[in-house]
């Protein structure tokens, strides 16, 4: 199975176009969202979008009205979930367990690296991509949406990942 994940879109609802064209020729099947939607008119555009890929998300730590956006989702009929709490998954996927988090707490994103629980640690927040492997585990923030940030000083390409858990191999692709 093929997992689209991306982050820290931060209202950049015209980057969304260029994200589902990724995520369907790559033929993912599920979508993770790492946090920072920002504000509930992104569901306009993913409805306008056709956006038909289920996404699991998780609020970052600039989602400000976060019952808003749970029903704007529902109000424009996205077919996205996010957690009970809102802030961490623990998924499984054809027998691949994962976490995803934010990132924006380095002692809650250590414990989910260093617990060796799960296969893949999914996080987000500091806008720029990596793929790591700790142990066992693979470790990938997908980036951001945004060019530009304190955390992107001379400015970068906006970037999403895939992961197959058939061989559990990721990658990073710049838009």
């Amino acid at each position: 199975m093929k997992i689209g994940i991306f982050s820290d879109s931060h209202d950049q609802v015209e980057k969304l176009i260029e994200v589902k064209k990724v995520f369907e020729e790559n033929k993912v099947e599920i979508v993770i969202f790492c946090g920072d939607l920002v504000s509930s008119f992104n569901f306009l555009k993913l409805k306008q979008i056709n956006w038909n890929i289920p996404i699991k998300a998780v609020f970052g730590n600039n989602e400000g009205d976060r019952i808003g956006i749970k029903r704007k989702a529902e109000k424009y009929g996205v077919n996205i979930e996010y957690p009970k709490h809102g802030l961490t998954w623990d998924l499984e996927c054809d027998s691949c367990k994962i976490a995803v988090f934010h990132g924006h707490d380095k002692v809650i994103t250590e414990a989910l690296l260093n617990s060796q629980k799960y296969d893949l640690l999914c996080t987000g927040h500091t806008h720029v991509s990596h793929l790591k492997k700790v142990g066992k585990t693979i470790w990938i923030n997908p980036g951001s949406l945004i060019t530009f940030s304190e955390e992107k000083v001379n400015g970068s390409n906006s970037s999403i990942a895939i992961f197959d858990t058939d061989n559990l191999q990721g990658e990073i692709i710049n838009l």
